[in-house]
């Protein structure tokens, strides 16, 4: 039985180095994206929804409570608020269903109500032009993008 052992010294070992670095680094910077202004609004929507007791959480309480028996309340109407985004950065692989979007938020001003300024969200390209917020995602699966395994 043969065996077979590699060994790398000196200038080869450095070149390996920065081969495996220089790899990482163009994939890491392949995954970054653009955030547009259709990204943004349909984010926008989502908090506004959110914030106004529209979202999809409150829509399936609703509903328990209408199997349920109890009486069915009206969804309240959409609240107008200034949801501004302070930074938007948005990661994802080429060819992927969706991306993720790292958002910093003011809300008329001030803090969100819920209190979390940085949120992450998944969104899906619906049309040429148009985004769905698929739903929220989390700080790992942001920065896990960046790698390339």
């Amino acid at each position: 039985m043969s065996q077979y052992a590699f060994r790398v010294h000196g200038w080869q070992a450095i070149a390996a180095v920065v081969l495996l670095f220089g790899y990482w680094g163009v994939s890491a910077y392949s995954h970054v994206r653009t955030v547009d202004d259709d990204m943004r609004d349909a984010i926008r929507q989502y908090l506004l929804e959110e914030y106004s007791g529209r979202s999809l959480k409150d829509v399936q309480r609703i509903l328990r409570e209408a199997k349920s028996g109890q009486l069915i309340e009206n969804l309240p109407e959409v609240q107008q608020r200034d949801v501004q985004f302070s930074s938007a950065s948005a990661v994802g692989r080429y060819g992927a269903p969706f991306e993720v979007i790292r958002v910093q938020i003011t809300v008329d001003g001030g803090q969100p109500p819920e209190g979390a300024a940085v949120r992450y969200f998944r969104v899906e390209h619906v049309t040429t032009d148009k985004w769905l917020v698929v739903g929220q995602s989390d700080s790992y699966s942001y920065y896990s993008e960046f790698f390339p395994f």
